[in-house]
């Protein structure tokens, strides 16, 4: 019986030290739940594979579909004007104005010396240019053109204007003073078409060169009495309206075991692959394309990558298929691959299919069409060429997929 002391209260000692002990029993019993709790479900874990969801397999299924084609149009309008010859592909540029500028006609003391076609080159483009200089001819365009839709080969050459080096910078043909007379009349004519500069094939030369867009011009340099003293001077008409167009990847005969990506003539490569159903409870959880490399294509400079971009196809197409005008492709790229680069002849290129997309394929194949591959301002890097399917190493289709989880402990 516990004691009682006046102002104090009583103590009841050992009902306290059985709470305790009590205490700690049931603390000890759940930690040993706590710690076999842990143990089956990391067991339980490790059985099921990575982060719990079951085995995960990769399988390969061969291309049923692959080419190559042009872009829906010829033309290229950007930074960079393209003039030149390499085997069948050949590029020349145009330029026009609507507004000229011409020495005052009302001086009676006006001579002219020289009128001049002047636009500088861009040097991210000089592709197999021949040693010693070639020279660039400048004609008057056949006929009008439109920025909007102009193709190969039009416009058609017009009459001969003159022809020049690019020995120097800025590059120049000097179309002497007495081309001054058609100045003025094409300065009249507001329905004149304006310049084709080209690189002339019966000069027998190769190569393609790059001018900046923006900066063609027409300059007259002529001179005049002031004050009793002849002086020379000059007056600029610049030439705003220019792009460039060229001739159109040739047609494929659908047995060629590499295919072209971008270049000089902007390629863009199509590949469709079947996605087979998964068994049932498995899971499709990632999808790739896998094309190998053409083993002769060369190796990209240490500073020099591309821009891929991949498109899905909506329309139904056929290996024969001669532009990507009717394929319906998104507008929205579905993947993009930012920084491409050639390493060795032993490379591929892996393109990335979001799962999603790949289920879709496997629940309703007529809606598979596949992709398309585009590089982005081809025409400033080498050529890639991929195997197709015709070749000994054909591109896949790379699945991966998850079994279904077994069941839990």
């Amino acid at each position: 019986m516990a004691t009682v002391h006046p102002n104090r209260f009583p103590t009841v000692a050992a009902p306290i030290s059985r709470s305790i002990a009590f205490l700690v029993i049931v603390g000890a019993l759940l930690a040993g739940c706590s710690e076999r709790a842990a143990r089956i479900t990391g067991n339980e874990r490790l059985h099921r594979g990575t982060a719990g969801l079951g085995t995960t397999s990769t399988g390969d299924t061969l291309v049923d579909r692959d080419t190559a084609v042009p872009p829906l149009a010829t033309p290229v309008r950007g930074a960079t004007l393209l003039v030149g010859l390499r085997g069948t592909y050949e590029a020349r540029s145009l330029f026009r104005t609507a507004s000229w500028v011409l020495p005052d006609s009302n001086d009676a003391t006006v001579g002219i010396d020289s009128v001049f076609f002047r636009v500088e080159f861009d040097s991210l483009v000089a592709e197999d240019l021949p040693p010693g200089g070639t020279r660039y001819s400048l004609s008057a365009a056949g006929a009008a053109w439109d920025t909007t839709n102009v193709a190969w080969p039009d416009p058609p050459i017009g009459t001969f204007l003159g022809d020049g080096p690019d020995a120097l910078a800025p590059f120049t043909i000097d179309l002497g003073s007495g081309v001054f007379p058609l100045v003025r009349a094409w300065a009249r004519d507001p329905s004149f078409p304006g310049f084709v500069l080209y690189l002339d094939p019966s000069q027998g030369v190769q190569g393609v060169r790059g001018f900046r867009a923006g900066t063609g011009r027409i300059e007259i340099v002529y001179h005049h009495m002031v004050g009793g003293l002849s002086d020379t001077t000059k007056v600029v008409t610049k030439l705003p309206t220019d792009m460039s167009v060229h001739s159109p990847l040739p047609p494929l005969s659908g047995s060629e075991t590499a295919l072209p990506l971008g270049g000089l003539f902007r390629a863009e490569t199509i590949f469709r692959g079947p996605v087979a159903p998964p068994p049932a409870g498995y899971s499709i959880n990632g999808a790739k394309i896998v094309a190998h490399l053409d083993p002769t294509v060369p190796v990209f400079p240490s500073d020099e990558a591309v821009e891929i971009k991949v498109y899905r196809i909506r329309n139904a197409w056929t290996e024969g298929v001669a532009a990507d005008s009717g394929l319906g492709l998104d507008t929205t790229p579905l993947a993009t691959i930012s920084a491409y680069r050639v390493r060795s002849a032993g490379d591929s290129l892996v393109v990335l299919i979001p799962p999603s997309v790949a289920r879709e394929w496997s629940l309703n194949p007529a809606i598979n069409q596949g992709v398309l591959l585009r590089v982005t301002d081809s025409f400033l890097h080498p050529e890639i060429r991929l195997l197709s399917r015709e070749s000994a190493k054909p591109p896949v289709l790379r699945i991966s997929t998850t079994t279904p989880p077994p069941e839990r402990f």
